[in-house]
């Protein structure tokens, strides 16, 4: 198989940066780290065909995955799109605290979406462009509770964390009782001896 230049050179690349981060690390044995990297390198290097370098590539990037995390997957895919030509944006003079830096400077920013009439004010930070950013989020988040209601990114986001307390919740419980359970049965008897003396 005919590799690209350019494919050997990133290749040799990552190979020498590798090496150069098993140099730095403190909490890893590094002979291990250094001879599991020239392993793996050497046992990549025999791939010829390029549906086993293919599926060498998913199996590593498969076994990379947070796997936990997969559990929790939020779907953005119904969050709406903001257009440009739909929102009205005005940047006012802010107030409280900061003195003449705020109250001088136009940078509050107050976005309205013309077609649902929703109107997001925005003056978390004396940036312009940070207060844009946040108050395009805002209203975002806005659009798609009023949009998709219970599937909307923030419910699912309350949803897994419901979920996460009850689950902490039933742990606990499961935990006091063993530990009551524990408690009967080491001191139960000592106290049960004390009153028949």
């Amino acid at each position: 198989m005919n590799v690209p230049a350019s494919t050997k050179r990133l290749v040799l690349s990552l190979y020498r940066d590798l090496l150069r981060y098993g140099g730095q690390l403190q909490y890893t044995d590094q002979e291990y780290f250094l001879n599991r990297i020239r392993r793996e390198f050497r046992q990549s290097a025999s791939l010829t065909d390029p549906k086993e370098i293919e599926f060498c590539y998913k199996l590593k990037a498969l076994s990379s995955l947070p796997w936990r995390s997969l559990s929790k997957v939020i779907d953005h895919s119904l969050v709406p799109v903001l257009r440009e030509e739909d929102l009205e944006e005005m940047f006012v003079r802010g107030s409280g605290p900061g003195g003449q830096a705020v109250a001088k400077t136009n940078n509050k920013v107050v976005l309205t979406h013309k077609p649902t009439g929703i109107v997001v004010q925005c003056h978390t930070t004396r940036s312009l462009f940070e207060n844009r950013r946040e108050a395009r989020k805002q209203l975002l988040g806005k659009l798609d509770q009023l949009y998709n209601g219970d599937q909307s990114v923030e419910a699912q986001l309350q949803r897994i964390e419901a979920k996460k307390q009850t689950e902490t919740a039933r742990r606990k419980q499961k935990l006091q009782a063993k530990k009551k359970a524990w408690k009967e049965r080491e001191f139960g008897n000592e106290s049960d001896k004390s009153s028949e003396k």
